[in-house]
């Protein structure tokens, strides 16, 4: 991930802006939404295009909004990527996202925690307990000698199981947390893993943790508007905003969610990218006092880095099955 990020400041990789298509004509949920991604690198020569097909609900839960999705029925999911060679234009590999798209982003969280979080970061905090929460802290850990990790999410036994799946798996004692203020308070790291459309990380957190903290999100909404105006240092992956397509009347698109910190995915920002920070282009953290917010937006490049490696080290196991390129092929030019 690293390397395919300094590909990126380099003018070797690229990506889209996440595009979205909203529709009310969801049948068994509020609504129907469309996500994709596209991104291309240049070493080795990789395209990756990723789609979600969701079936999207809005429920208050302890004093939060959740966003819930499924694809025709519930707990299950349409998310895929396609990865071309662009060395010949075949299309090497058609797989689900279920996995790729925990470890993109988490392996994505780790760089920026090597390049943002103080190096002797020790105490790393948790928002939320499901696959975004393992991904994250499996890949910090990687990169900090951490050795004592906070969670808290609302439901009791998906956070306890995380605590004692986390615990084996990193060796480092897990602490459940009474509230989201507690897991922060004192931390030198804190992972916002949520899927709440309401902030969840407040300005008072902020000030409970220890100097030189890094916040690290997986949803822009997860954080309340006071905390990036007394941060001393926002790192972005992309300053372009989301792609918002809608159908529909008026009063149908009313429904969607539109409060303001949802909203922040579909506005441009001027933060330094961490791709910048990798290549030597803009600073990172410049000191052990600075509070830094990592904002660790979607990028479709990051499709293409870590489907590649995927790909090639099943190619390696003989696993899956071959796709014969007639599927595609066509006599008649297009």
């Amino acid at each position: 991930m690293e390397a395919v990020l300094r590909q990126y400041a380099q003018g070797l990789a690229c990506f889209q802006p996440r595009t979205d298509l909203w529709s009310p004509t969801a049948v068994n949920g509020d609504y129907y939404r469309w996500g994709s991604l596209l991104g291309a690198m240049y070493d080795p020569p990789t395209l990756a295009f990723r789609f979600k097909s969701d079936i999207l609900s809005w429920t208050e839960y302890e004093g939060a909004v959740t966003e819930e999705w499924h694809n025709m029925e519930p707990e299950k999911y349409c998310g895929f990527v396609i990865l071309i060679d662009m060395r010949n234009g075949e299309i090497i590999a058609l797989m689900n996202d279920g996995i790729i798209q925990h470890a993109r982003v988490g392996a994505t969280a780790a760089v920026g925690a090597k390049y943002l979080s103080r190096e002797d970061s020790k105490v790393l905090g948790v928002i939320g307990s499901g696959g975004m929460a393992y991904a994250y802290t499996e890949a910090i850990c990687k990169v900090r000698e951490i050795n004592e990790i906070r969670v808290w999410s609302p439901t009791k036994i998906i956070r306890e199981t995380f605590a004692e799946k986390i615990s084996q798996k990193t060796g480092n004692p897990v602490t459940i947390a009474e509230d989201n203020f507690s897991v922060a308070e004192d931390a030198d790291i804190v992972a916002l893993c949520t899927d709440s459309r309401e902030p969840v990380y407040t300005e008072k957190m902020l000030k409970a943790q220890k100097p030189g903290v890094l916040v690290i999100r997986c949803r822009i909404d997860e954080i309340d508007k006071p905390v990036f105006s007394i941060v001393d240092k926002i790192i972005g992956m992309s300053q372009d905003s989301y792609d918002d397509l809608n159908i529909g009347s008026e009063q149908e698109r009313a429904r969607r969610p539109t409060g303001e910190a949802y909203s922040r995915r579909y506005s441009t920002n001027d933060w330094p990218t961490l791709a910048s920070v990798i290549n030597g282009d803009k600073p990172g953290r410049e000191n052990d006092n600075e509070r830094i917010f990592f904002d660790n937006n979607s990028a479709g490049l990051q499709f293409a880095a870590v489907g590649r490696v995927i790909y090639e080290s099943a190619k390696k196991q003989k696993l899956g099955m071959h796709i014969p390129m007639e599927w595609f092929h066509q006599d008649i030019r297009n």
